[in-house]
């Protein structure tokens, strides 16, 4: 596993080295470092409001009595997104681009969600039994000996 992760970053890294050369070498170098930094800033701002949405409707689907599972793939997705953006580097901004496409996002989101790599459980008295919903009940007890008359049976 480690050395997959290797063998990705260390690809990831010279394709974004070899792209930011040729594109500075047409366009120039400010022009480039310019793009790198607008593209994070647009970015942070984008992934920013989409999270806040994200987090609305997952705070909905909770006050409904649901799982927002699809809703924290999604933040995590977006977490994902912010990362590539934040990095320096074109190939990274289009990734985390076509990640802030909602409905991109929604489509993988619905793909990991049916596949076997995340589960979400509910609890055991389902979503939304708290405090009188649910069927908990309150109590106290003590140990007595076999010996004990005051026993009941």
């Amino acid at each position: 596993m480690f050395l997959y992760l290797f063998i990705l970053i260390a690809g990831l890294s010279t394709a974004e080295l070899y792209v930011l050369i040729n594109v500075g070498a047409v366009i120039g170098a400010i022009p480039t470092i310019g793009l790198t930094i607008l593209s994070a800033l647009i970015g942070a701002s984008l992934v920013r409001s989409q999270g806040i949405q994200t987090a609305f409707k997952a705070q909905q689907k909770i006050n409904e009595g649901k799982v927002p599972a699809q809703q924290v793939v999604e933040g995590i997705m977006l977490i994902i997104a912010g990362a590539c953006l934040i990095m320096p580097g074109f190939i990274t901004d289009l990734c985390g681009m076509i990640i802030l496409i909602p409905p991109v996002r929604r489509y993988f989101a619905k793909r990991l969600l049916n596949s076997s790599l995340i589960k979400f459980q509910t609890p055991p008295n389902g979503p939304g039994n708290g405090a009188g919903g649910g069927h908990t009940f309150d109590g106290e007890y003590q140990r007595r000996d076999s010996d004990d008359h005051d026993r009941l049976n």
